[in-house]
Parts: structure tokens; C-alpha cells; sequence
């Protein structure tokens, strides 16, 4: 019965994306500075040897840039991803582009670059999303209510799928539709995101993988990888460091588990506590994201355990696709919660005066919160 179920789920699977050669699951990322480069990923057939991407000012292009590819084999299917980086950029541009080979080009798409980190004049707004994690028809909805705010870039905070295989990579692939192909997607790594191997095929992200760090104009982000607690740690000198180095004004930190919750499932992650949070304190955070709990809760800003002005501020943002969970009343952190909802982040960057307005909306675009930082 197992043999059977398992090779439905192939057929399945070659079926959701399989229309043609390729291109299809097209999307972008950072391995490197977002201001001068961009990473481009696609599949393919396996008999597609040839990594290209055509791009330029105009929808022309004019200008080439050559990758690899990799692949593994699922079942009896060989899955084969091309990656190329694209360098040289120039800051705060828009550049078309097309990817392939000559017998099979994409569409044409475009994407915007970051602005230089030092640019004072920096203005732009991203979204965050929680778990999207098994329910591809609301993920589906969310990024279009995304893509329809004209964000620049999308973080995630983990739990893509619910099991990490490559059949549900599929589907989460065929959700999303072309929005990653010019919206560039981040993601942390979530507790069900390595339960296979597979999610770290379906992404070129800088460092590692597991955790890392850039700067897009003004923001230093950090993302984490919070699964164990041998991960906790092993961490723990990698974030001094990284933090310690940078001068950007504002602070990101993101990681999958939560520091601060009422989720009737998933409370306060203690290893968290134990190896981050005074780092965090330390090095002046702004805001740390998570997702996990399935719910969503900002807390005051935090230091030494108690509400103080000038410590961190937590945010779960946990349910992208996830279902709904219940936040179990509040606590003495508690500052905005509500559970049994979707949720999704847009964060205005503005430069003058220095701050982040973050906008929390239900999938029915009414606002959830609303809060802003400012700089001096």
C-alpha cells in the first residue's frame, strides 16, 4: 500500500510544474550584496545542460550571465535546478531579464536592486510572512495581496511545507505563480524545513544556508536557524560577531521559533532565551521576527526581562497558510495579540524622519496593528 501511495505521489508531483522543458518555478534571491547582485533559480527537464540569464536596462536585455545547474532524484524523477548569480549591478535599478536556454526562454520579467546602504535618501517597504506550511490556497492569496503592495522583497520565518518533500515543494511552487520571479524571497529555515534535505535545494541564500546576514539600505538583517539547540549555540559567537560588525542604523534579527508566546501550542522557546536574547539586548536589536506559533503577537519592547523602552521588540507572525491557532489570553509582555487568523507584515522604510512603520493585515485587508520606530 506504502509503494502505491508513494508513487501516486510522484505522478502527482511531475505533474503540478512539468509543462514543457522549462522554465518554471522561477525565483529570485541574494547570495550576495542586493544592491549590485541578484540570484536567479529555475527548473527544468533534465535534458536543459544550459544555465543562462539574459538582462539589461531595457526589455532588450543585451547583457548575459552564465551558472550550473544541480539536481537530485525524487522517486524515479531527476530533478535538475539551474542557478545563476547575476553581478556588477548597478544600485536602486530596475533590470529585465529572461532565463534559460535558446530553445527555452522564459518570459520577461524584471526586479529591482537595493539601494546603496548609505544612501540617507532610502525609501522602499517590504513584507514579512509566517508559516505558509499546507495550505497553498491561502498562501497563494497572501503573496498577491503582497505582490499588490508593491513590496521590493519578502522574508519568511520558516515552515514553507509541512513535510519538506519535493512533492509539496511543487505546490508551494505552483501557489506562489511568477511572484518570486520579481520579487525577491528570503527565508529562514523552519523545524519542518529540515525534515528532508530538500529545502536547501530550493534556494541559493548567502553563507551557509542555515544562517546569515546582508544589509538592503538602511537595515542590517540577520536570520537564524533556531531548530535544536546544538543550533542555539553553535550560533551564539557567529551572531556576536555579526552584530558586533555592523553600523547600519536599524537591526533585523529573524529565526523560526518563538521568544516571547501565547500560541496554545507553542510557548516560550527557553534555548532561545538562554543563548540569544541578552546578544540581542547587548547589540541593540530593533525587532526580532518569528514564526512557529501559528498566531499573532507583538510584545512591548523588552531588556532584562521586564517591558523597557529601549529593549527588543518581539513579533510572531505565524500564519501564512498555517492553521490558526489560539492565543491562550495575555501576559505581562503582551502588547497587541489576536489567534484563528492569517496574517502578513508590510514594513515602510521612510528616511526622514528615520523610521519603520509596520502594517499587520488579516487576509481581508483589515488592519490587524500598526506600530512605529524611529531613529533620532
Amino acid at each position: 500500500m506504502r509503494r502505491i501511495f508513494v508513487w501516486a505521489m510522484a505522478v502527482l508531483a511531475m505533474g503540478v510544474l512539468a509543462v514543457g522543458a522549462g522554465p518554471w518555478a522561477i525565483h529570485l534571491s541574494w547570495q550576495n550584496d542586493p544592491a549590485t547582485t541578484m540570484t536567479v533559480m529555475w527548473r527544468t527537464t533534465p535534458d536543459i545542460t544550459t544555465s543562462i540569464v539574459e538582462y539589461g536596462l531595457t526589455q532588450e536585455l543585451g547583457q548575459q550571465a552564465t551558472g550550473a545547474r544541480h539536481g537530485y532524484k525524487f522517486v524515479r524523477e531527476d530533478v535538475v535546478w539551474h542557478t545563476v548569480e547575476i553581478t556588477g549591478l548597478a544600485a536602486n535599478t530596475t533590470y529585465h531579464y529572461r532565463c534559460g536556454a535558446p530553445e527555452y526562454w522564459s518570459e520577461t520579467y524584471s526586479f529591482i536592486t537595493a539601494p546603496p546602504k548609505d544612501d540617507p535618501r532610502a525609501a522602499f517597504t517590504f513584507a514579512i510572512i509566517g508559516d505558509t506550511q499546507d495550505n497553498f490556497t491561502i498562501m497563494g492569496q497572501v503573496l498577491e495581496k503582497v505582490r499588490e503592495a508593491g513590496v521590493r522583497f519578502i522574508l519568511g520565518t520558516g515552515d514553507l511545507t509541512q513535510g519538506g518533500s519535493h512533492y509539496e515543494f511543487n505546490l508551494w511552487f505552483k501557489a506562489a505563480g511568477d511572484v518570486f520571479a520579481s520579487i525577491p524571497f528570503i527565508p529562514s529555515v523552519g523545524n519542518h524545513d529540515v525534515m528532508l534535505p530538500t529545502y536547501f535545494d530550493q534556494f541559493a541564500l548567502p553563507n551557509n544556508e542555515k544562517w546569515f546576514s546582508y544589509d538592503y539600505g538602511p537595515i542590517h538583517f540577520t536570520h537564524l536557524l533556531s531548530v535544536t539547540e546544538d543550533d542555539v549555540v553553535q550560533q551564539r559567537p557567529w551572531l556576536i560577531r555579526d552584530l558586533r560588525s555592523t553600523t547600519q542604523p536599524w537591526k533585523i534579527v529573524l529565526a523560526h521559533h518563538p521568544v516571547y508566546s501565547m500560541d496554545d501550542s507553542h510557548g516560550p522557546t527557553q534555548r532561545v532565551h538562554d543563548h540569544w536574547v541578552d546578544v540581542l539586548e547587548r547589540f541593540a536589536v530593533d525587532i526580532y521576527f518569528n514564526g512557529h506559533a501559528h498566531t499573532y503577537e507583538r510584545t512591548w519592547p523588552i531588556r532584562g526581562g521586564r517591558v523597557d523602552g529601549t529593549g527588543v521588540t518581539y513579533v510572531t507572525d505565524g500564519s501564512a497558510g498555517a492553521n490558526p491557532r489560539t492565543i491562550l489570553g495575555r501576559n505581562w509582555w503582551t502588547a497587541v495579540s489576536e489567534g484563528k487568523v492569517y496574517t502578513y507584515i508590510l514594513v515602510q522604510v521612510r528616511p526622514r524622519p528615520a523610521q519603520l512603520t509596520f502594517t499587520v493585515y488579516r487576509l481581508d485587508g483589515s488592519v490587524l496593528d500598526s506600530f512605529t520606530m524611529k531613529k533620532p
